[in-house]
C-alpha cells in the first residue's frame, strides 16, 4: 500500500495508525529521513513537515502553526507559490494578520498550481493535536489530494494518528489506511515464539500463553517486551503451568499502567539505588545521543553537586567507578532500560543504553515527570545541572 501511495501520479492521503509504542513515530521518521534518497521522484520535490506535541503547549497544538509552518516551509523550498500568497497578502496590508481561513484557502490552492510540482507533507501526530478543528483540518488535507483530475501538482499527504473519532474511515473516505497492529502482528508471533521456547512451558500452555500476548499486544510491540521481562522473572522463581498463565493476566494491557507498575517497582529500592537510577535516567533522557556504557559509568563517578571542588587523580577517579556497571543500571534503571549488545565486552564501543521506548516522545516525557515526582526528588533541582550544562 505504501509503495503504490508513493509511486501513483496523482494527489492522494495515506494514514499510519496505531496505539501508543506500535511503531508510528519511528515509521514517520524513517519516511522523511529517507524519501530523497528511495524515491527517484522526491528528489525534486517540496518536502513540508509538522510534529503536533501537547507538551510542547499551544505553539505544536494550534493547527493554525502547523498550517504556517507547512507554508513557510513550501515557499522557502520554491518561491514561484507566492502567487498563492499574493491576494491575500495586499489585502491584509498594512498590519492584516494570517488568519486560520486564510491559511486554509493558500494550502488548498496548491493543488491548482499551474507549474508540474510534487509536494509532500508529512503531518506527525495527529491526535495530539488541539480538539478544536482538528476534524476540519483533516477534512482540508483529504480534500487537497482529492477532485480536480489532471492537476499539474501532485500532492502527497502523510498523517500518522493514533485512533481517533476524527479519523474515522468512513467519514473521512481515507483509503489508504496503514494499521500498525496488522503489520506488528507477524512480528510480534515471532518474538513470542522466540522467548516462549526458553520458559519450558508445555505445549497447551505454550499455545494459551502465546495467544495471549497476540491478542492482547494489539500491534504494540514494547508491551511484549515488557511482558517478556516479567516472565522471565517470574520463571526464575520456578511456577506451574497454571501459576504463569494467571500471572500473565494479572500484567496490565496498557502501557501507562506497566509504566506504573515499574515505577512502583523503583519506589520500593534503597534511597542509594533510587538516587543512583534517577542520575541514569537524567543522563539517558537528555543526551544528544544513545550513551555507551563506559560513559554511563564515569558519569556516575562524579558528584551531582553541581558546586563541589571535584578534582579527582586518575587513581582516585577510577576508585570511584562503578563495579558490575551492567548489573547496577539493571538493577536501578527497571524494565525502563536496556542494554544494547550484552555479550560484548564493557569497553566494546558500540554498547549503548536507552529507554526501550525512547521513540514513544509523549510517553518519554511523561515517565520523566512521574520519576522524580514519584520518587520524592526535587524535581527542579535534579534538572538544573542538565539545562543549565
Amino acid at each position: 500500500m505504501y509503495t503504490a501511495w508513493l509511486s501513483t501520479s496523482h494527489s492522494d492521503l495515506l494514514l499510519i495508525e496505531g496505539k501508543p509504542g506500535s511503531g508510528k513515530s519511528t515509521i514517520t521518521k524513517y519516511f522523511k529521513d529517507n524519501l530523497l534518497e528511495r524515491e527517484p521522484l522526491a528528489k525534486e520535490a517540496i518536502v513540508a513537515s509538522f510534529f503536533y506535541s501537547y507538551r510542547e503547549g499551544e505553539a505544536q497544538t494550534n493547527h493554525s502553526n502547523m498550517l504556517r509552518s507547512i507554508l513557510y516551509d513550501v515557499l522557502r523550498q520554491n518561491e514561484t507559490f507566492f502567487f498563492h500568497f499574493q491576494p491575500l497578502y495586499r489585502s491584509m496590508l498594512p498590519h492584516g494578520k494570517w488568519s486560520y481561513d486564510s491559511l486554509k484557502e493558500i494550502l488548498l490552492s496548491f493543488k491548482k498550481h499551474p507549474a508540474k510540482e510534487r509536494l509532500y507533507l508529512i503531518v506527525d501526530a495527529m491526535d495530539e493535536s488541539g480538539e478544536k478543528d482538528r476534524g476540519d483540518v483533516i477534512q482540508l488535507l483529504h480534500q487537497l489530494c482529492h477532485g480536480d483530475k489532471g492537476c499539474a501538482c501532485i500532492v502527497k499527504v502523510f498523517v500518522s494518528s493514533r485512533p481517533i473519532t476524527e479519523l474515522n474511515h468512513d467519514s473521512t473516505e481515507i483509503k489508504n489506511v496503514i494499521k500498525m497492529q496488522d503489520y506488528n502482528n507477524s512480528d510480534i508471533i515471532k518474538f513470542a515464539d522466540s522467548f516462549l521456547g526458553e520458559l519450558e512451558l508445555d505445549r497447551e500452555c505454550y499455545d494459551k500463553t502465546k495467544g495471549y500476548i497476540v491478542r492482547e499486544a494489539q500491534g504494540v510491540f514494547i508491551w511484549v517486551r515488557l511482558i517478556e521481562s516479567e516472565l522471565r522473572e517470574y520463571h526464575r522463581t520456578g511456577f506451574s503451568n497454571d501459576e504463569i498463565y494467571k500471572f500473565l493476566q494479572s500484567l496490565p494491557t496498557e502501557l501507562d499502567s506497566f509504566y506504573d507498575r515499574i515505577l512502583g517497582k523503583l519506589e520500593k529500592n534503597t534511597q542509594r539505588d533510587i538516587k543512583v537510577g534517577v542520575r541514569i535516567f537524567q543522563l539517558v533522557l537528555f543526551a544528544y545521543r544513545p550513551l555507551r556504557i563506559p560513559e554511563i559509568q564515569q558519569a556516575l563517578a562524579i558528584p551531582d553537586d553541581i558546586n563541589a571542588n571535584y578534582l579527582p587523580s586518575d587513581s582516585s577517579f577510577e576508585d570511584g567507578l562503578t563495579k558490575a556497571i551492567k548489573r547496577r543500571i539493571i538493577h536501578c534503571g527497571g524494565n525502563f532500560l536496556e542494554i544494547k549488545g550484552l555479550s560484548n565486552s564493557l569497553k566494546n564501543s558500540i554498547t549503548i543504553i536507552w529507554l526501550i521506548y525512547i521513540q514513544e516522545r509523549r510517553v518519554s516525557f511523561n515517565l520523566y515527570i512521574k520519576l522524580f515526582s514519584r520518587l520524592s526528588l526535587d524535581f527542579s533541582y535534579q534538572h538544573q545541572p542538565l539545562s543549565s550544562g
